[in-house]
């Protein structure tokens, strides 16, 4: 027992460390500030007129490929802890940025940031929020919105430096600065972790192991098979493709939708980024007090509001326009945040990781799909189109959690 009261105080070590880690991750969603100049270094290497709506597929692939790498990396996290997963993340993420540094073509930004900086983020991302999950059995909204708010942190505070970075030593420069920097400082917290027991929850009090023990502890087959499974799939789905159409080409938006100018644009990025954080940081605590379903019911509500402001945007309507990306950032934020305890609360704590990073193909389908909502839904350089049916995913994702209540109740009569 003595081992474990130890235990009990190392983990906010661990947390720390996995928000730290987490912080450097969040550079996958600035995406929108590389891709510029690096749509622009491309073109001039290949002697096109390439843009940043050129080459963001590349987004849609890195935000594709993290779930499975987290799919993976939580199979390798139950099995050996998260040490080799997050150091071995660390690299992967270095060596992306370091060869966007030196690319020359679409197809080697696809390997570099696409693949390598894809699959850096999923096995940190999916490591770390998990662990998480199992360090703090009596606190799981805590620290699963805890450690995922920072990739939102990190997402609103890296675009004011990789843009100085940018502008004063140009875009090769900066991302080899960049993952230099990302890929040590995430390789070190890898090697400062250590695996949580499995049987850490015994130390905690009565409350706090009910949490643990209700659970069927069922592996990801017994998860598909579950009737709750496609409903909460389908939910995830919608919440993460709103949020990722958004995210994808947000300083675009911007410019094109208000008229505003570069710096500007960049500030709706870290805007979106804060709000993002935002909802991470307060649905794992609210959730925690409402219901994990309940709470993000709730956050549909104000995504519906945010893309009907978003509608009655235009040129030069800067306010406007903010308060509807920061409610659409909260819901979004806010899917990410609850999920991990969601998941862990529904299907148990031991196979959380594989089962979690299951779940998060969801966020692939929401990654790729997004961007091609946006582009497929939006008519000569308005997004009404997109908008509206992003306010449709509201509506589906709200007869998800109608589903999910109503198999809920179905299970406690069965049970009696």
């Amino acid at each position: 027992m003595n081992e474990f009261l130890i235990l009990k105080k190392k983990r906010w070590i661990c947390l720390i460390l996995f928000c730290l880690a987490n912080f450097f991750t969040g550079a996958l969603y600035i995406w929108s500030v590389f891709s510029g100049p690096l749509a622009q270094k491309i073109g001039l290497a290949t002697s096109t007129n390439l843009t940043a709506a050129d080459i963001s597929p590349v987004f849609g692939v890195a935000t594709g490929v993290t779930p499975f790498l987290m799919l993976a990396g939580g199979y390798i996290n139950d099995k050996f802890g998260p040490r080799f997963v997050i150091a071995a993340g660390g690299l992967f993420i270095g060596i992306g940025y370091l060869l966007c540094a030196v690319s020359e073509s679409i197809s080697m930004l696809y390997i570099a940031y696409g693949l390598l900086v894809g699959i850096g983020t999923g096995m940190v991302n999916g490591c770390t929020i998990n662990c998480a999950v199992k360090f703090f059995p009596d606190k799981r909204g805590f620290a699963g919105g805890t450690v995922t708010a920072f990739l939102g942190v990190g997402a609103a505070c890296l675009p004011f430096v990789v843009n100085w970075l940018i502008r004063e030593y140009g875009i090769s420069t900066a991302c080899t600065v960049f993952g230099i920097c990302a890929g040590l400082v995430i390789f070190t917290c890898g090697l400062l972790t250590f695996k949580c027991p499995d049987d850490f929850a015994l130390c905690f009090t009565s409350s706090a192991r009910a949490k643990v023990t209700k659970g069927l502890d069922v592996n990801w087959l017994g998860m598909i098979r579950s009737p709750l499974f496609i409903p909460l799939y389908l939910l995830f789905v919608c919440g993460s493709t709103m949020g990722l159409m958004l995210i994808s080409s947000m300083s675009g938006i911007a410019e094109y939708q208000i008229g505003v100018g570069t710096a500007l644009a960049a500030t709706s990025v870290s805007v979106i980024s804060l709000a993002n954080t935002t909802g991470r940081f307060l649905s794992g605590t609210v959730s925690d007090m409402l219901g994990r379903v309940q709470t993000l019911v709730l956050m549909l509500s104000a995504a519906v509001l945010g893309f009907f402001l978003l509608i009655q945007s235009g040129r030069g309507d800067l306010t406007t326009f903010m308060s509807g990306i920061v409610l659409v950032g909260i819901c979004y934020g806010a899917f990410i945040g609850t999920y991990p305890s969601l998941i862990a609360d529904e299907f148990g704590h031991k196979h959380n990781s594989v089962n979690f990073s299951l779940m998060m193909t969801g966020y692939s389908i929401g990654g790729i799909g997004g961007p091609i909502l946006l582009r497929l839904a939006s008519k000569e350089g308005s997004y009404v189109g997109a908008y509206a049916t992003c306010i449709g995913l509201a509506v589906v994702g709200a007869l998800c959690a109608a589903a999910y209540f109503y198999l809920k109740r179905r299970e406690a009569k069965t049970s009696r």
